[in-house]
């Protein structure tokens, strides 16, 4: 059974990591073609402290465990919302998430969730992809990360795996089970939700960031009258 930590915040989105978490909770393993009894996954809250954590639209969440405490995760989930792009998260979560590099799987943001990967530097060099009206924004910031566009979930390398806006964390979810746990499984997953939503990486292409214009030379300034020659 794979670990999977599930990182709050201050001004986290409620779906960024509520959908995930019900997925990669409630999903079983396939054996003998059916749905087991199983668990496929141990799902987790954490966050810097374990006292209680408001979301962006005043859900109040009580985390699992503080980051301190929390065991080492085969999979981090990573979830967006205007906390994500504030410069006082505690550094507490980037160095946590640093740290989980060193032996997480995945580690998989949702939406503008790829705000905190990036500044940890783990996103470097990486394919991502993010909330769509983010998206010229992280690509501005970061031009270190190549921001892709067109895809609901993108992965890039063994470990990173990001997602598109706030909804398509339910990919990324099923998209995680059926790397870890096959195809069939995240069917099975699928079909319990009722989703129909295309979890599969599909073509896209990244974004292209406008060089900012320069400004237009002066205009030489004349010594004299032009002369005008015949």
């Amino acid at each position: 059974m794979r670990t999977v930590d599930v990182l709050l915040y201050e001004g986290v989105d409620e779906l960024d990591f509520c959908g995930p978490y019900e997925i990669l909770a409630s999903c079983r393993r396939v054996i003998d073609g059916r749905w087991s009894e199983k668990p496929a996954f141990q799902v987790q809250t954490v966050a810097d402290r374990r006292a209680t954590v408001q979301c962006a639209h005043k859900l109040c969440i009580l985390p699992d465990k503080s980051l301190a405490e929390a065991f080492d995760a085969d999979i981090i989930i990573v979830p967006g919302g205007p906390g994500s792009r504030k410069d006082n998260l505690p550094l507490h979560v980037m160095e946590f998430l640093r740290k989980a590099s060193d032996t997480a799987e995945v580690i998989a943001s949702v939406s503008t969730g790829a705000f905190i990967l990036a500044r940890t530097g783990l996103a470097d060099g990486h394919r991502m992809t993010t909330h769509a009206s983010h998206l010229e924004t992280l690509a501005k910031a970061y031009p270190t990360i190549k921001v892709m566009r067109g895809s609901r979930v993108v992965s890039s390398g063994k470990t990173i795996m990001s997602s598109g806006g706030i909804s398509a964390g339910l990919d990324l979810a099923l998209a995680i089970i059926e790397r870890f746990e096959g195809k069939e499984t995240a069917k099975f997953a699928a079909k319990r939700l009722e989703w129909t939503g295309n979890w599969a990486e599909t073509p896209c292409h990244s974004v292209t960031v406008a060089a900012t214009p320069r400004p237009a030379a002066a205009a030489p300034v004349s010594s004299g009258p032009a002369i005008v020659r015949r």
